[in-house]
């Protein structure tokens, strides 16, 4: 699910394929919207902030931006001199890696979301994620025989870290941060921002987004939730503040054969996309968790899963069925400005 951020009678939105905000009639007498677009992380990811001097939006974005840079050299798994590839290639070794404190606090924190949700995020899951060729142009299925192989080597447990060094202890393990990598980087972004002094702000990552301060005067900002499968149209809207949303979806890589759909969102059980879900969101206090909890949410379904956001402070969901249904976490109907006048019991059509 993509995001669409509203300001009524003016409309921002976020899709996952082209970000654009329609900032409209939303500037004070004193302060000005500034935004910025880069490619990076293998999205479109936006930058937003009111600030009264031009000039110090226009540096602090440009530092967030080389910051997200900066990040994906550490984090890509398409990069083959990243830090995390090289750290792969070392799979097995027996030696500990020392690694840098971004990626040491990323693979520390998916080891955490691996424990709590039993195995639904594992961020060993690369081993199956690169049969997948969710990239091609003529994606094809895996091998049956290596796909279980692969799945062999998924197991989260099978990390060691001794102070700041990173021991992947299996021949052929590979870490996939995707699951929260991009996430981080939002959350260091916004990080930057606010040591410029911005005092309001958005960062939108494909949809994976941090919101902070007010977007005018002392109106929140609202975010859309689109419909998976009519990406045109909303079937629910919430204020945000100081707060983080993201979403697991299937139609955000996916390919179809047949009349089934693969997609992106492996289930590190057996490495075959999940098919119970549609999509999932979550909203947290930073991106990153909200990132790794949307994800645990998708595998886990909607009794489980939404047992597991529940039993969690501060932490809030609603996932959408294959069937189109949708199930909410305890607290989510009580989220600041939320609206789901358009919403619909059956969302699969």
């Amino acid at each position: 699910m993509s995001f669409k951020i509203i300001n009524n009678p003016s409309l921002y939105c976020a899709s996952l394929i082209t970000l654009c905000f329609l900032l409209t009639s939303c500037e004070s007498k004193s302060q000005k919207v500034v935004k910025r677009t880069q490619f990076l992380m293998g999205t479109l990811i936006e930058i937003t902030v009111r600030e009264t001097d031009k000039d110090l939006a226009s540096k602090a974005i440009d530092k967030s931006f080389d910051e997200i840079s900066r990040l994906e050299n550490i984090m890509s798994t398409y990069l083959p001199n990243s830090e995390l590839s090289k750290l792969n290639i070392l799979a097995g070794s027996k030696k500990n890696i020392p690694v840098s404190p971004d990626l040491l606090k990323v693979i520390q924190r998916g080891i955490h979301w691996g424990k709590i949700s039993n195995g639904a995020i594992d961020i060993t899951i690369g081993p199956a994620a690169k049969l997948w060729e969710f990239d091609s142009e003529s994606p094809t299925l895996p091998d049956k025989h290596k796909l279980l192989n692969a799945v062999s080597l998924i197991d989260y447990k099978n990390i060691s870290i001794e102070g700041s060094s990173v021991n992947l202890n299996r021949p052929g393990m590979s870490l996939n941060l995707g699951a929260m990598g991009k996430g981080y980087a939002v959350d260091q972004a916004v990080y930057i921002l606010k040591n410029f002094g911005i005092k309001s702000g958005l960062v939108n990552a494909g949809g994976d987004l941090m919101a902070f301060g007010s977007k005018e005067a002392t109106k929140p900002w609202r975010i859309g939730l689109q419909h998976p499968r009519k990406p045109e149209r909303m079937i629910a809207s919430l204020a945000i503040k100081d707060k983080a949303v993201a979403t697991s979806g299937d139609y955000q890589r996916y390919f179809v054969k047949g009349k089934t759909r693969y997609h992106h969102i492996l289930n590190p059980e057996d490495g075959w996309p999940v098919s119970q879900t549609m999509s999932a969101t979550v909203i947290a206090g930073t991106v990153a968790d909200a990132d790794a909890l949307s994800t645990a949410l998708f595998v886990l379904g909607a009794e489980k899963g939404i047992d597991l956001i529940n039993s969690l402070e501060g932490i809030e969901g609603m996932i959408l069925s294959n069937l189109g249904s949708a199930s909410f976490s305890s607290g989510f109907h009580s989220l600041p400005g939320l609206s789901l006048q358009d919403f619909k019991e059956d969302l699969s059509q």
